[in-house]
């Protein structure tokens, strides 16, 4: 037997405890209706979380994008800088600021291309193949 149908019994055999039985039942009602509503308030939280919990996993996965991206940028970066300093041995540059830089603590804005001697190395690699075709272009007309 449940507790209403056990109030109502006591209610029709003890009509003089009606009062306090009622305000029992309105208690036992009021008791119900806030479970009711924290069970719904419980239900949206887990609704919450699970959308939440699917927000986090897409934000990984972009960010996980985004490292990529930056570890591949920092990559090429780096390959831009060596090809750099491979061009300015080449021509006899400041590797640093190309004679550009006053301030500059390795040539002290003096290194433009031709101050330092080229590397031969990267002469051949850089600069031989352009004087050649130019030469052999001179030489057609």
């Amino acid at each position: 037997m449940d507790f209403d149908t056990l109030l109502e019994k006591m209610e029709t055999s003890r009509p003089d405890l009606s009062d306090s039985l009622s305000l029992i039942k309105q208690f036992q009602k009021s008791r119900a209706d806030n479970n009711n509503q924290n069970n719904n308030e419980i239900d949206l939280e887990v609704g919450h979380i699970k959308e939440l919990q699917s927000l986090l996993e897409k934000q990984k996965k972009i960010n996980l994008g985004i490292l990529g991206n930056y570890d591949q940028l920092k990559k090429n970066y780096q390959a831009l800088l060596e090809h750099l300093d491979e061009l300015a041995a080449a021509i006899g540059a400041c590797p640093h600021c190309w004679g550009e830089e006053r301030e500059c603590n390795y040539c002290r804005g003096k290194g433009i291309p031709g101050y330092f001697q080229p590397a031969e190395q990267y002469f051949d690699i850089y600069i031989k193949p352009l004087i050649n075709k130019l030469n052999n272009n001179k030489s057609i007309n």
